[in-house]
């Protein structure tokens, strides 16, 4: 297919981010507002990134330090206005992710009419408007790994080594920034670069990605050093507890606690703080570590330091206790992860387990588009099969993607084979968010899809049009 569009018609996305932009002021004049909420577990105290930034994200080991870093840069920057400044940037995020489904949908073939509407109805799905007013890094991620699916493409067709630069360096960035995205989830990127690269040009792809890969392997690395982990983030563990311990009964798990099947730790919450944790621990705490990984609260936000070394030591034997829980129920298991799947599904806007109270970091957003939030779910969870709904046919768009894919990459016509290397990668891409957002984790799944969810609109927009062409050339080739 001709490509030039794609590449060269910058009006077309200059309409695509008029009619975001227009949407967001309008959300804005409604009264729609940014929860620039600082609280997460999975962000250090404020004072400590405003004042010691650098100090703070290399002592801190719970997360990737991707978001530390970003709430940093923003409370350095914008001071008093930090909280406009992190609305600014997300609606840039917004923009990008807008814009990178056009330009996907371009690339695979759609018309520019189409693609515009894939891109713009994507923005007003409730999901899309609601964690791009939420200062969570499903957004950020989001839009990064959507914007990394075209400078996959564009780097292919035309076999820039900038291009091949960006493209791994925007994986490092979401590799250093969401747990999702593991060291081998950056090489496999590597791989596929190398797969559809020219074998000429192989080797240049290889050396641009040495210098992202250094960034991500160093992560590792210091935390193996300092840590005692090779590993991105070290609360894992408390996350596998989600789909393995958590489901014993009370009963169960008190009695393997005692017969020290378990650790003590399997007794508390995956959420507990550092003083639950101290209660049960006997072991020594170190000396000379700074305040950021000895102090039990985060005082500028009042809540818990999950960056606490006694954590660290907890998330030991927590993974202790999941690979027994694995070992000695492993149909239970298969139930929980399964049960996970189907949740993965539901609707991403219902994920906190406070929805539908004030105490959901949607609240605000709920009462201004409540009532449209409502209509979308239904429409969408609600058939064939709630509360899964429309997502039901997923599998069969898949399998469309997969046979798709294998067509076009094996032509020897190189703007085909770029049509296919970029299906597999979005293949790719949803099959592994989905797999481990089901396998190691359990609750709160259905945000975990938003990550991919715009990768799933496009190979949908695509199956969706291919079915209508065969449809229509079938009516056509009828005898009148």
């Amino acid at each position: 297919m001709h490509q030039e569009p794609t590449v060269q018609h910058w009006h077309e996305y200059a309409i695509v981010s008029l009619a975001f932009v227009s949407t967001r002021l309008l959300l804005y004049s409604l009264g729609l507002q940014f929860n620039f909420s600082l609280d997460w577990m999975w962000l250090s105290d404020p004072a400590d990134l405003q004042d010691r930034l650098l100090q703070t994200v290399f002592y801190f080991h719970a997360f990737p330090p991707g978001m530390d870093f970003l709430t940093g840069i923003l409370l350095k920057v914008g001071g008093a206005h930090a909280a406009l400044l992190a609305l600014l940037t997300f609606w840039v995020l917004g923009l990008v992710l807008s814009n990178s489904i056009f330009y996907l949908t371009r690339a695979s073939g759609l018309s520019a009419r189409a693609s515009f509407i894939v891109a713009i109805a994507f923005s007003l799905l409730p999901q899309s408007i609601y964690f791009e007013h939420l200062y969570l890094y499903e957004e950020p991620i989001a839009a990064l790994l959507c914007f990394s699916a075209v400078l996959f493409h564009a780097a292919l067709t035309r076999q820039s080594a900038r291009l091949w630069l960006a493209f791994f360096a925007t994986c490092a960035v979401i590799g250093v920034t969401r747990s999702t995205f593991h060291l081998l989830w950056f090489a496999v990127m590597v791989c596929l670069g190398l797969w559809f690269s020219t074998p000429r040009d192989r080797r240049r792809v290889l050396a641009v990605a040495c210098a992202p890969a250094v960034l991500v392997v160093g992560l590792y690395v210091k935390n193996l050093i300092v840590f005692g982990t090779f590993s991105a983030f070290t609360y894992g563990p408390s996350s596998y507890a989600h789909v393995t311990v958590s489901h014993l009964t009370p009963e169960t798990k008190a009695q393997w606690v005692h017969d020290r099947r378990l650790s003590p730790f399997a007794a508390l919450s995956p959420y507990a703080g550092p003083r639950e944790y101290l209660q049960v621990f006997s072991g020594t705490p170190p000396t000379n570590w700074p305040s950021q990984l000895t102090d039990l609260d985060r005082p500028t936000v009042h809540a818990p330091n999950f960056n606490h070394w006694v954590i660290l030591e907890a998330n030991r034997e927590r993974n202790a206790d999941a690979w027994y829980y694995l070992r000695e129920q492993p149909i239970e298991y298969a139930t929980n992860v399964l049960h996970g799947l189907r949740d993965l599904f539901t609707a991403s806007t219902e994920w906190h387990p406070y929805t539908g109270t004030e105490r959901s970091p949607h609240y605000q957003h709920r009462q201004v588009l409540g009532g449209y939030e409502s209509i979308v779910n239904r429409l969408v969870h609600g058939f064939p099969i709630a509360p899964v709904g429309f997502y039901a046919f997923l599998p069969l768009v898949l399998i469309w993607a997969a046979l798709r894919a294998w067509q076009l990459i094996r032509s020897s016509d190189s703007t085909t084979r770029a049509q296919g290397a970029l299906l597999t990668l979005c293949l790719l891409n949803i099959a592994y968010v989905v797999g481990i957002s089901s396998v190691f984790t359990f609750l709160e799944e259905s945000r975990y899809r938003y990550q991919v969810e715009s990768l799933i609109w496009v190979t949908t927009a695509l199956c969706v049009a291919d079915l209508v062409r065969q449809l229509s050339t079938t009516l056509r080739r009828r005898p009148a």
